[in-house]
């Protein structure tokens, strides 16, 4: 099918710019979402999966593990709502969540964090794969080895951390070649200064490069992959703005400390002794 309306009005995205909102962003996407044919609009929310899993599971390392994440990823197909009560919301998860959840669900106190997500996300990768999308196979294919790409290179340079969790490369038999899956040697050489000088900023950027480079092999104009590649670029266009948020939210506090520091007034968040 083609999307010469909705792709003619997509406004370009800089992912490095913060200008637009979360909420700007919500209501990109539930135009998007809004506009797809049902079969399409079901691949879309593959792609927000990803998402839905961690969020799941920052919710199951809380009850199981008293491990809380207070941020949780976004865009997502499946409001928090419904994450966060999943007992009584099966029927409006997706059925592999439903299977996950049903055939662990005495065991995850016995599992390590690890163990819960490979088996969520074995979960994930066999309902992926019963889907008729080659770019959903694809991205994911792609996502899984720059993953792993960041993960040794962080391991050799830092080796105090863990190795990668994942214990084989997700089978992915249909597959589309495409030049940004063998860039590793570019990848590594792109991030080994930002993550040796510990630039947070630098690593999210060259990463970035990496989005836009898949993004771009995906350009048979008004295609359905192009609209699933333009929304790759969009969740990431959200962690971009979730991080500068973050950032200005702990520089701001920052900048009080020093400024109540020069003042000799105690900062609001300093206890007074």
């Amino acid at each position: 099918m083609k999307y010469y309306y909705l792709i003619s009005l997509l406004p370009t995205l800089d992912l490095e710019d913060d200008s637009y909102s979360l909420e700007q962003l919500d209501e990109l996407l539930d135009q998007i979402s809004s506009n797809l044919a049902d079969e399409d609009r079901e691949f879309l929310n593959y792609l927000l999966h990803e998402n839905d899993n961690q969020n799941l599971l920052y919710i199951l390392f809380k009850e199981y593990k008293d491990f809380e994440i207070r941020t949780f990823n976004q865009p997502l197909s499946i409001p928090m709502e419904v994450l966060q009560n999943y007992r009584r919301s099966y029927a409006s998860l997706p059925s592999y969540l439903i299977d996950y959840l049903n055939d662990f669900a005495g065991t995850f106190s016995s599992m390590s964090m690890t163990e819960m997500e490979q088996n969520l996300n074995r979960y994930f990768y066999d309902s992926l794969l019963q889907q008729n999308c080659l770019f959903l196979h694809t991205y994911y294919a792609w996502l899984f080895q720059l993953k792993q790409t960041i993960s040794e290179l962080n391991q050799k340079t830092f080796p105090f951390l863990p190795t990668a969790t994942e214990t084989a490369e997700p089978f992915f038999p249909k597959v589309r070649t495409l030049n940004s899956l063998k860039n590793r040697e570019e990848v590594v050489n792109q991030l080994m200064p930002s993550i040796l000088s510990g630039d947070l900023e630098g690593i999210e950027r060259s990463i970035n490069e990496r989005y836009r480079d898949f993004a771009n092999e995906w350009q048979e104009p008004f295609s359905a992959d192009q609209v699933f590649a333009y929304v790759v670029l969009l969740v990431r266009q959200y962690r971009w703005n979730v991080l500068t948020s973050q950032k200005n939210k702990d520089q701001t506090g920052f900048d009080q400390l020093i400024e109540s520091i020069k003042d000799k007034k105690p900062s609001p968040k300093m206890p007074v002794i």
